[in-house]
């Protein structure tokens, strides 16, 4: 495959091209997992996704429990389907643990605190539905446990990976993980890798086996054997000396020629690591696009064309093109109704 292939069908498989999906669950559930810091811009990564674009559907699968905001994978939040949480959960937190350990260790999260710290976040759940991460400072700070913002966010982020919070009904609100999401059936270890590497191939394809471990926090090993668990269902092939990993699709793939507004950290381009850098023209400054990941992208076609942002005032897009006549004034006005209809639909409600 060329870099043009290999980029149409990312953008088909993700469903950024022709949007094929009715709600955000399955958005979410096609994905794996949605990175998520930027709550905002996550509404809109799964918005953009669907076919009638709906903000206020996105949040309240979010608010009522179908869709788990958390940390997992990587030390950072994601949006995951209610189904796939605890199995995912149960494969990735040993990763993410490892991971924050050198910040646990700085602000003195010891195992020993932290089930002290359990116990007390508990108490306070079984008094009320939701609280603050205000709220459980306080509540520690009760029991003469003194934790400054860092080492309340370490604390949450370890009650997070142990099943015990997750997102309540508002953005910054926690609830009990038993009372959103209902048990179900625990997989294997090898079960859990196999499906997180279908999901991603399925997804993300073509990528490659370390392309896999960076999205999924796993080590390369375990990368290795899901995709190998996956045998001949997948597909390869190399470009530039690189191993690209896919499933077939059936049928035609539309091509890419539409205009996009991509939110940062969107899933096309964070959810790569040597991978990434097919989707970056070398004409591009990195730091003008902040690597594909840290700035809003416009995409026309598979190519990035310029960033923008979100007026605080009107919500709307405004565009910064790097070249202003690369693209037409009718497509640039296409590509950002969808955001800006998504961004006002529900009101003058903030999401930022």
């Amino acid at each position: 495959m060329k870099r043009a292939d290999i980029l149409q069908l990312r953008l088909w498989n993700q469903g950024v091209t022709a949007p094929r999906f009715e709600k955000p669950q399955e958005v979410v559930a096609l994905l794996g997992a949605l990175q998520a810091q930027d709550y905002g811009m996550s509404l809109w990564a799964a918005g953009l996704r669907l076919t009638a674009p709906n903000r206020a559907a996105v949040e309240n699968a979010i608010y009522t429990g179908e869709l788990i905001r958390t940390h997992i994978l990587r030390p950072t939040w994601h949006l995951v389907h209610q189904k796939d949480i605890r199995w995912m959960m149960r494969l990735s937190a040993p990763y993410v643990k490892k991971a924050t350990q050198y910040v646990d260790r700085k602000e003195g999260l010891t195992d020993e605190l932290f089930k002290k710290c359990r116990k007390i976040i508990e108490r306070l759940l079984h008094k009320t539905d939701q609280v603050t991460k205000d709220d459980i400072m306080s509540a520690l700070s009760k029991q003469h446990i003194v934790a400054g913002p860092l080492l309340a966010t370490q604390i949450i982020i370890r009650a997070e990976l142990e099943m015990l919070l997750c997102n309540g009904a508002t953005k910054s609100t926690y609830a009990l993980f038993d009372k959103k999401v209902p048990p179900a059936a625990e997989l294997t270890k090898t079960e859990a890798i196999v499906q997180l590497a279908q999901r991603y191939f399925q997804s993300r394809g073509p990528a490659t086996v370390k392309d896999f471990a960076w999205w999924s926090g796993l080590g390369i090993n375990e990368a290795k054997t899901g995709i190998a668990e996956l045998g001949s269902r997948l597909h390869s092939f190399t470009s530039d000396n690189l191993k690209y990993y896919h499933f077939n699709v059936e049928g035609a793939i539309p091509p890419a020629t539409t205009v996009t507004l991509l939110p940062c950290y969107d899933e096309y381009t964070v959810g790569y690591s040597e991978g990434r850098s097919i989707a970056l023209s070398a004409a591009l400054d990195s730091a003008a696009i902040g690597n594909g990941i840290f700035k809003p992208i416009v995409l026309h076609g598979y190519e990035m064309t310029g960033t923008w942002q979100k007026n605080p005032k009107t919500g709307l897009a405004e565009v910064q093109l790097f070249a202003p006549k690369a693209i037409s004034t009718k497509k640039l006005e296409e590509g950002k109704a969808g955001f800006n209809w998504f961004n006002q639909a529900a009101g003058k409600k903030n999401i930022s």
